[in-house]
């Protein structure tokens, strides 16, 4: 029986790990990307399968992505899940080396991706892209950020109708506050912005998310994993917002 494959960028942590493990557990073929192997590497080890494949890939370089994936012949589930999350104010002297860093991992790593495998999707795959709650709102200092997340829900819109006559679907995910590493480095530097603990940011955060905690990366999984799945063949140029009820937009 020939396996599905599926392809997974930023598989080696968080919400790419969890989709990666839950894809194996399904039966693909899974094809986990990154820009460093040793997590991915970590993630292949954690199924029980085996049919995890850890794979050294930088999405901001299309030559990196081709010559990573040129041994893919077909794809049936893409999760375009790699991203950086960088703050700068606008007169941080950073800012524009922040925006540039952003935007070429965030945006412009989803179009090399889809530009690379597109043509190698079957009839009837499944993509989703991972934005953020932050493609829907805004936060001071997350411009780079919030714009990257808001570009690629555009991008999710127009793949859906490109591809639609061979009944490929492509949607977004957009989850708010997700117990991950980033998120956690994310507290880190807020705390060193405003003076105080990574702690006492946690706890402002949760404050305002109506269920009082952050979203676990295996309940973001289980969201991607449904819109790869054939019961949400009708779904497709979509953007879900998982977020634990912090936002609504």
């Amino acid at each position: 029986m020939t396996l599905k494959t599926a392809v997974v960028t930023g598989g080696g942590t968080g919400i790419g790990r969890d989709i990666s493990l839950l894809l194996a557990s399904r039966g693909y073929k899974v094809y986990a990307t990154g820009r460093n192997l040793e997590p991915l590497e970590v993630t292949a080890k954690m199924s029980v399968d085996g049919l995890i494949i850890p794979v050294q890939m930088d999405v901001s370089d299309p030559a990196s992505i081709r010559r990573a994936l040129t041994d893919i012949k077909s794809v049936d589930a893409l999760v375009a899940n790699a991203g950086i999350c960088l703050q700068a104010a606008l007169d941080d002297d950073n800012a524009d080396e922040v925006w540039h860093n952003v935007m070429k991992t965030n945006v412009d790593g989803v179009w090399y991706l889809f530009r690379a495998l597109h043509d190698r999707f079957t009839d009837n795959a499944r993509a989703v892209i991972v934005s953020s709650g932050l493609g829907k709102l805004g936060r001071p200092a997350y411009g780079a950020y919030t714009a990257s997340k808001h570009a690629v829900l555009g991008l999710a819109k127009c793949f859906s109708k490109e591809l639609a006559e061979r009944n490929i679907t492509v949607n977004a995910v957009c989850p708010g506050w997700v117990e991950t590493d980033m998120a956690r480095r994310d507290l880190v530097r807020t705390a060193g912005i405003h003076g105080t603990t990574p702690e006492q940011e946690y706890a402002k955060a949760v404050e305002n998310i109506p269920l009082h905690r952050f979203v676990q990366p295996d309940e973001v999984a289980a969201l991607i994993g449904f819109l790869l799945s054939e019961e949400a063949g009708a779904i497709t140029g979509q953007a879900y917002n998982i977020s634990c009820g912090e936002f609504f937009a």
